[in-house]
């Protein structure tokens, strides 16, 4: 299965500036480095993790919900792995997800458009690969009719969108799925959580162990208010930076986000445009292999220097 992320050579990473991969602009906070260095100098990585108690009430506490309701795992990725295989997906959606079955989004001359049919149905929120944003009271409107939704938050703490966090209190059919991997632009330390009345039967079909003790060290003891700050920060952080895409003259098409990515369609296939770019010294996500888009489609992330990006995929446009 194809994802963003070019292949490391010889045990090394890409030297090519990769906006395939969806992080977070801002990077890594300095408050953060900082316990990880903390971690290395106590010698973390010669214990064992406990049973992640602390870092629950500190999930918790960020979200300001019941520690109960929190799950770890080793990745967002691993949590929707255990879920049920009988989900609806509303397509474009992300790859990993369980397909039960599936329904096409609404592609409008602006943005995409995703409503909730069926009965259980998982969804990104903002979508990858669109930056589209579930609507609220449409969200609401399904759980209230007993319906099952499992929203993928992993880019929400860090885009201008609603959270649906608070709504796991008064609906258990609701499972919220996360990670800090993209909000903290720390894909090498793999730690994703869920919030939600079914966390505790995901982390029983789990390994023990899952989440290292260096991600553990490091958000167990990082403070709530910190990330707080930090995350109201790189939302202003991404809608700068998505209205200067909206003033951006080029011959793309931009569809409008609402997260740390931008959906494009370009007037040349993807693949094409990707060969030209790493002779460049770039590369983008070639979305051609997600249900509903086309071969000319690509996403780019809104990472440092993305306008350079735009300016080279212009001068090959151009040609």
């Amino acid at each position: 299965m194809m994802h963003g992320g070019l292949s490391w050579g010889n045990g090394k990473p890409s030297p090519i500036k990769d906006f395939s991969v969806n992080l977070n602009p801002v990077g890594v906070p300095k408050f953060l480095e900082e316990i990880l260095e903390e971690s290395m100098r106590r010698k973390v990585y010669l214990y064992y993790p406990d049973d992640y108690l602390t870092l629950k009430r500190n999930i918790a506490e960020i979200y300001d919900v019941d520690y109960d309701l929190v799950g770890v795992f080793n990745g967002a990725s691993e949590a929707i792995s255990r879920l049920d295989r009988a989900l609806s997906v509303p397509e474009p959606n992300y790859q990993e997800y369980p397909r039960g079955s599936i329904y096409l989004a609404s592609e409008g001359s602006e943005e995409f458009y995703f409503p909730l049919q069926g009965s259980s149905v998982i969804a990104s929120h903002p979508n990858n690969p669109t930056g589209s944003p579930l609507r609220k009271e449409e969200v609401v409107n399904f759980l209230e009719a007993g319906k099952e939704l499992i929203v993928d938050q992993s880019f929400a703490d860090i885009s201008p969108v609603d959270s649906f966090i608070p709504l796991v209190r008064d609906f258990p059919s609701l499972l919220v799925v996360s990670s800090f991997t993209k909000s903290f632009s720390i894909p090498g330390l793999r730690i994703g959580f869920t919030i939600g009345k079914k966390s505790k039967l995901l982390e029983r079909a789990s390994p023990p162990w899952r989440v290292n003790s260096i991600a553990y060290y490091i958000f167990a003891n990082v403070d709530p208010k910190e990330v707080r700050r930090f995350f109201n920060y790189s939302k202003e952080k991404t809608k700068e930076n998505l209205d200067k895409i909206s003033r951006y003259g080029t011959r793309l098409k931009f569809y409008r986000s609402y997260a740390p990515f931008v959906l494009a369609e370009a007037t040349i296939p993807t693949a094409n445009l990707n060969r030209e770019l790493l002779r460049r010294g770039y590369y983008v996500r070639d979305c051609s292999n997600f249900v509903g888009l086309r071969s000319n489609h690509f996403r780019f992330s809104l990472s440092n220097n993305f306008i350079e990006l735009l300016k080279q995929i212009e001068e090959i446009l151009v040609g």
